[in-house]
């Protein structure tokens, strides 16, 4: 019985080692650049170019259509450019939209937080793109 005990001693601490042998990273930090290390926790991530994402889809017309009311605007939704996440208290779209405007097409940016499980949605932001002028 004695020799159970003191058997029993000598492997946890000998396990605590392995397990956190087995997780550490073989490698320093400073060896791999910060791009190979994937996703930084409540950073912002591309979305992969998907013209059938549905909720993308609805978030983009969403801001267009919260715009409208609030300057009183007309603008027509066209197509979802391009869209990046970021996970806060709930997620952060970042979406950047093709309108029209009367026969002109623009380009605008939107910033939209939705957090579904309270279903709550409101539009951060809603900006045209600044055009790049080149001298």
């Amino acid at each position: 019985m004695r020799k159970q005990r003191i058997a029993g001693l000598v492997a946890a601490p000998a396990l605590l080692v392995l397990l956190a042998l087995a997780f550490s990273s073989p490698r320093s930090a400073q060896e791999e650049p910060m791009a190979d290390r994937g996703t930084l926790a409540g950073g912002v991530t591309d979305v992969p170019q998907n013209d059938n994402d549905l909720h993308l889809q609805e978030l983009a017309r969403f801001a267009v259509d919260e715009h409208n009311k609030k300057a009183n605007a007309l603008l027509g939704y066209e197509k979802l450019v391009k869209a990046k996440t970021q996970v806060v208290a709930g997620t952060m779209y970042y979406l950047t939209i093709e309108v029209k405007d009367g026969d002109t097409k623009k380009l605008y940016e939107a910033k939209v937080w939705e957090k579904p499980w309270e279903n709550f949605k409101e539009v951060q932001e809603f900006k045209p793109v600044e055009e790049s002028t080149s001298a």
